[in-house]
């Protein structure tokens, strides 16, 4: 048996002056050297080998459908024709646990390398050379059962009890899966929910606020003609530069008061008392029914 030398590194103490700091050491170890696994690098050769094979025929597939196409775009188009049943080996190399879910691509990818086959041949008789077009046809038909030869040999073949329990294992994390999935949609349904019920609520406050504001919100029949003249049109604002023009400060804003008092712990009493301190024109009953539904709305918010 062949041995192989690794240099590694350690942490070791070392003190100078009293103090300890932890440093790296290097030291060697010997370790066996492990055989070359043979089937593995068969399989990487067979595996290059078909691939270079299956680039070839993509070459030429492309070379020929893109010249029955007319040249220009036709070639993209017969780039489709090889890749497509290139990357239905991928999906059936991710399935070779499933032998249900790995018939499917198989049967796709015969299907369109029998397309990209027939259509080889096609161009080949009409350019009037049939062993160009058996041959050109055939490049494609050896290339995909080369393919099928090697995945029949890394096929991973169950047995029926085994395949049972690998289906039910798969069943349980596709399970895993689709819960987090709804749950994710339904805490983002959530998040909106909450959002705008605290829109509605906040425009709803600002709502309720407005309406001690009767002095901003209604304009009397006295207010509107003193600004108008005999003929019914407003008059003219002023524009002279000694004018100055006061606007009347607003009245408190009764719902914030009663938020304020009762966040800060006062009773609906005490709220009560100390609104009418501040706003001595304030109706009684107004003022109550707004400490009420803000009492309502801060009752709301801590149970959720």
């Amino acid at each position: 048996m062949k041995f192989l030398t690794e240099v590694r590194t350690r942490l070791v103490d070392r003190t100078i002056d009293g103090t300890t700091h932890q440093v790296p050491e290097p030291y060697t170890v010997r370790t066996p050297k492990l055989p070359m696994d043979k089937d593995r690098a068969a399989l990487v050769g067979v595996s290059g080998l078909v691939l270079a094979l299956t680039l070839v025929a993509i070459v030429w597939s492309t070379y020929s459908i893109g010249t029955l196409l007319g040249g220009g775009v036709g070639y993209a188009a017969g780039v489709v024709f090889d890749v497509a049943w290139l990357a239905v080996l991928l999906l059936e190399w991710l399935a070779r646990f499933d032998p249900a879910k790995r018939a499917f691509p198989r049967k796709v990818g015969w299907g369109l390398a029998l397309v990209a086959a027939g259509a080889i041949y096609l161009e080949g008789q009409l350019a009037g050379s049939w062993e160009m077009a058996a041959v050109g046809a055939a490049v494609s038909i050896v290339a995909k059962v080369l393919w099928w030869a090697v995945f029949k040999h890394i096929d991973k073949d169950l047995a029926p009890a085994d395949a049972a329990w690998v289906a039910a294992e798969m069943s349980k994390a596709n399970a895993k899966l689709a819960i987090a999935g709804v749950r994710r949609q339904a805490a983002k349904a959530e998040v909106a929910a909450r959002l705008e019920l605290l829109a509605a609520e906040r425009d709803l406050g600002e709502l309720a606020g407005l309406d001690h504001f009767p002095a901003a919100a209604k304009i009397t029949a006295e207010q509107v003609s003193e600004h108008e003249d005999g003929s019914g049109r407003p008059e003219p604002a002023l524009n002279r530069a000694n004018t100055v023009r006061e606007q009347p400060e607003p009245e408190a804003n009764i719902a914030h008061l009663a938020r304020v008092e009762l966040t800060a712990g006062a009773s609906r009493q005490e709220a009560l008392d100390a609104i009418l301190a501040k706003v001595p024109d304030a109706k009684q009953t107004s003022v109550e029914a707004t400490i009420r539904r803000e009492r309502n709305k801060l009752d709301r918010a801590a149970y959720r």
